[in-house]
């Protein structure tokens, strides 16, 4: 059996950037990258995270600092320097999925 759904679109959902505080991770090599690009931007919007590592913050919206531009409240203010967590991450992926369903854009399973 196929699956004859649309594509998700990322910039009409976001739930991926609606986390908890310290769930949102950034790598040791994500850092020295914005350490060489002298983002201190980036930098100053980190937190501690789960597992010791360092994550980042969630605004008062309940989702990443960096989620949202005027006019479009889905985009990442940091996409070009995004975090590798972000990079990495597949639309339709099982995680995905997971999310939406916790936002309430999908059904429950």
């Amino acid at each position: 059996m196929t699956d004859s759904s649309p594509p998700l679109d990322c910039r009409r959902c976001a739930s991926c950037c609606h986390q908890r505080e310290g769930t949102i991770l950034v790598t040791d090599e994500d850092i020295a990258m914005w350490k060489r690009l002298g983002r201190t931007d980036m930098l100053e919007s980190l937190t501690e995270g789960h597992f010791g590592q360092k994550a980042f913050a969630i605004g008062p919206r309940g989702a990443c600092v960096h989620l949202g531009l005027p006019g479009a409240p889905h985009d990442c203010s940091k996409y070009d320097v995004r975090a590798t967590v972000c990079r990495t991450f597949r639309a339709g992926s099982r995680q995905c999925r997971e999310f939406r369903r916790d936002r309430g854009i999908d059904p429950p399973r």
